[in-house]
């Protein structure tokens, strides 16, 4: 008698355990949502997230939240599901705070318009981590554009003087020049000594400049809307200096 024997063979599942701020969230069936994440060791990371539409879970899925992850598939390169825990409900402590939320939201559109789905961007989360913690501090807007500089620089785009990719030279005035495409850039000190002391006129050109270098290499080439709500920011600094 031959015996037969059916072999099982044990499907792998990825897992992984991460911590990661909520950036973009969409619907993806009735009952379900596709999330994005920035996490620390898992880059720019998309999943499922079952039951988001729920009351329960609404209340705490709000853009800029931190969350404690565990994501699972079936196989690396698939969407997968998440389960999740709030670490931290930052939107919620500014919700009369529309100057702190504007922050909050260019940080998540820019994320997800210029950042590789997961890559390893471990030196930007802990930037993001130390900006949000601190975004309630009379100088968040000068964090922010530091902020932003920190995000150029993880796509490749390191704007300092060492940097022989890009034309930095000093003035008769001993003050940093930029100049890209002919165009030039006073380039505040701030920029390069974070310790520095910074005026409202400093701060706009440092927007000015962030703004121009991700439109000139990023959107622009790649046909990409710039996030309305970055634009509020400089509008608001512009007419706070023209006051």
């Amino acid at each position: 008698m031959q015996l037969i024997f059916k072999s099982c063979i044990k499907k792998k599942i990825m897992i992984w355990k991460d911590i990661g701020y909520l950036l973009k969230i969409v619907n993806y069936s009735e009952n379900s949502s596709v999330a994005s994440f920035v996490t620390h060791k898992h880059g720019l990371h998309k999943g499922v997230i079952y039951g988001a539409t729920s009351k329960k879970k609404k209340n705490y899925l709000q853009i800029g939240n931190k969350f404690s992850l565990n994501w699972k598939s079936k196989t690396e390169d698939a969407l997968g599901y998440y389960d999740l825990e709030l670490k931290n409900a930052v939107t919620a402590k500014f919700f009369d705070q529309p100057d702190k939320l504007n922050f909050i939201q260019s940080l998540s559109e820019l994320c997800c318009k210029v950042l590789a789905e997961r890559y390893d961007y471990s030196e930007l989360f802990n930037y993001t981590d130390l900006f949000i913690n601190n975004i309630g501090d009379p100088n968040a807007l000068k964090f922010y554009i530091l902020w932003e500089k920190e995000l150029l620089k993880s796509i490749g785009f390191e704007l300092n003087p060492d940097n022989k990719n890009f034309n930095f030279y000093k003035n008769n005035l001993s003050e940093w020049i930029l100049e890209i495409d002919n165009k030039k850039f006073f380039y505040p000190n701030f920029l390069i000594d974070t310790n520095s002391n910074c005026e409202d006129t400093d701060l706009y050109k440092g927007l000015m400049i962030n703004k121009f270098i991700f439109k000139r290499f990023i959107f622009e080439p790649n046909k990409i809307r710039f996030p309305e709500v970055r634009d509020r920011i400089e509008k608001k600094i512009n007419e706070k200096e023209q006051n």
